[in-house]
């Protein structure tokens, strides 16, 4: 199975992104995505170097794995990623 980066779904900043947490371009979306559903957060800084080289967003992430739905169900939640299940608790 060919690993999915964050690097395919790169979007260019327009917009302030905090610095952290955020990922690399090389790390797996799933560890993305499951950064981003722990933090609570829409969209996430991708630095190399400590210089942020754009963002993504968890809906994007989502769609490149193939995983689409209501994000703003209340409960606990979890998804499965590429074998990995993803916990959230709200």
């Amino acid at each position: 199975m060919k690993k999915l980066s964050v690097e395919g779904i790169i979007i260019p900043i327009k917009e302030e992104v905090p610095l952290e947490p955020s990922v690399g371009p090389d790390d797996r979306i799933t560890e993305a995505i499951e950064v981003m559903l722990k933090n609570d957060l829409k969209r996430l800084a991708v630095t190399r170097k400590d210089k942020v080289v754009g963002m993504i967003t968890l809906e994007d992430a989502l769609k490149k794995v193939g995983l689409e739905g209501n994000l703003k169900s209340k409960g606990p939640r979890s998804i499965v990623v590429q074998g990995r299940r993803i916990l959230l608790e709200k």
